[in-house]
């Protein structure tokens, strides 16, 4: 038989039902007077200083302690049992008509004791009149569990897409135009470089192991701040390089200039203005690696 969901048995659970369901039941109880305890003679019982409404709220509330013990004594009996062995559909259903077995025979006592009848002959009436008064808050009290899980798991999946968002949103560059249209969404490690013309911006990146090319209508300046949570770094006032790529540094006759290592894609110039901090970031990466 298949086990029942561990949710249900959950203690803070346990805990919520243990409380719900009694005190509903003296809202119940109070409100329909569902119980014989109202046709007693003067409703005065053990002849409490008390009017006959009070002695039978009284009455009321001390069957609600008692349900609440018995309630409270079998959820911790069922934790108990569940933590070696599993608690099935079946088992729990039994577990339950058992609880609510108990609770007849203790108001039946009550009622029998009060009502100076005999026991077995109250107890089948009780036992219909109990169970009518718990089937709403057992009900009610189960849908609450099944929703509570079903938001949690809600939650927990929202949660994860969120984080896988976040990741991929990380690992992904989003380069827009002038007018803050998104041109270009790359990966990371698929941008090359940048180069600054007039009013457009040459993006060189990687696109099944070819380098390619394409233009935004966007200044330089703006498009590095896209950039600067990445190692694709300034290096020349029409050049942008993503460091990660970069296999060489070479000083020539015209200048510095670093190279890719991908045929295809032009060497780099690297400004006087930048030389030094490039430099560091290479050596660096060299002493990481």
């Amino acid at each position: 038989m298949k086990a029942i969901p561990h949710y249900i048995y959950r203690k803070s659970n346990q805990v919520i039902m243990v409380l719900f369901v009694p005190l509903f039941c003296m809202a119940f109880i109070f409100m329909y007077h569902p119980m014989d305890f109202a046709l007693i003679e003067e409703r005065n019982i053990f002849n409490l200083p008390f009017s006959p409404d009070t002695s039978w709220h009284i009455l009321v509330c001390v069957m609600v302690v008692i349900g609440m013990a018995v309630a409270a004594l079998s959820r911790w009996l069922m934790k108990f049992y569940s933590n070696k062995n599993t608690l099935t559909y079946n088992s729990y259903i039994l577990w339950i008509v058992a609880e609510i077995l108990v609770m007849t025979a203790v108001y039946s006592a009550i009622s029998s004791f009060m009502n100076e009848k005999p026991f077995f002959i109250i107890y089948e009436t009780v036992f219909f009149k109990v169970v009518r008064i718990l089937l709403i808050p057992y009900i009610m009290s189960y849908v609450y569990f099944i929703w509570q899980e079903k938001a949690h798991q809600l939650k927990v999946i929202r949660n994860r897409l969120n984080n896988e968002e976040t990741i991929l949103q990380k690992a992904y560059i989003q380069l827009f135009d002038e007018r803050d249209k998104m041109q270009l969404s790359i990966r990371r490690e698929n941008l090359l470089m940048l180069i600054s013309s007039d009013n457009y911006v040459t993006v060189w990146y990687m696109n099944n192991n070819v380098p390619k090319q394409t233009m935004i209508r966007n200044n330089l300046k703006r498009i590095s701040q896209y950039l600067e949570d990445t190692n694709v770094k300034r290096c020349h006032r029409s050049f942008m390089v993503n460091l990660d790529h970069v296999k060489l540094l070479r000083r020539e006759k015209e200048g510095i200039f670093v190279e890719l290592g991908i045929e295809g894609v032009p060497k780099i110039p690297i400004s006087k203005t930048y030389s030094d901090s490039i430099s560091q970031w290479l050596m660096n990466k060299s002493n990481i690696d």
